[in-house]
């Protein structure tokens, strides 16, 4: 990817995160827009349509009907970031669901399975300083992953 795609792909996150935050999209199905956030932005490599990945932080809004009214106005949104930003033509925009941070949390929350302990440690364990060195802990997870591998675990 080079650099001036990687510069477009940031103006864009910015630019459709500021529409977001100002309430610049009258759709109901969207209402409070301040609540999603754009995590990721994609080019094509002629810079002439680009993917935006939504995360909707509202657990009360269905993410499927948000994308589609996202993809509803995604003209308005195009004519707001245009206003916005200087490139000789601004890209055809299609918003998709973030699926990343679930997948991430289902990682970790096997990982967390794995290992028997907590994958972040609580500010009250903190203050009593590491409950084990780094080297046991990852002993500790070799040891897991040979049980599944034989078949133990």
């Amino acid at each position: 990817m080079s650099t001036r795609t990687q510069k477009v792909e940031e103006m864009l996150r910015r630019a459709v995160a500021e529409v977001f935050i100002r309430g610049e999209l009258r759709d109901p199905r969207i209402q409070p827009a301040s609540l999603l956030a754009v995590t990721a932005v994609r080019v094509s490599p002629d810079l002439g349509s680009a993917r935006i990945f939504v995360d909707v932080l509202d657990a009360a809004k269905d993410p499927a009907v948000v994308i589609e009214a996202l993809n509803s106005g995604a003209a308005a949104v195009r004519k707001r970031i245009g206003e916005r930003i200087h490139l000789k033509r601004t890209p055809a925009l299609r918003f998709e669901q973030d699926v990343s941070i679930p997948r991430a949390a289902r990682i970790e929350q096997v990982l967390q399975e794995l290992t028997g302990t907590p994958v972040a440690a609580a500010p009250a364990d903190a203050a009593a300083g590491p409950a084990e060195p780094p080297e046991a802990a990852g002993s500790e997870l070799a040891a897991a992953a040979d049980e599944v591998g034989r078949g133990e675990g």
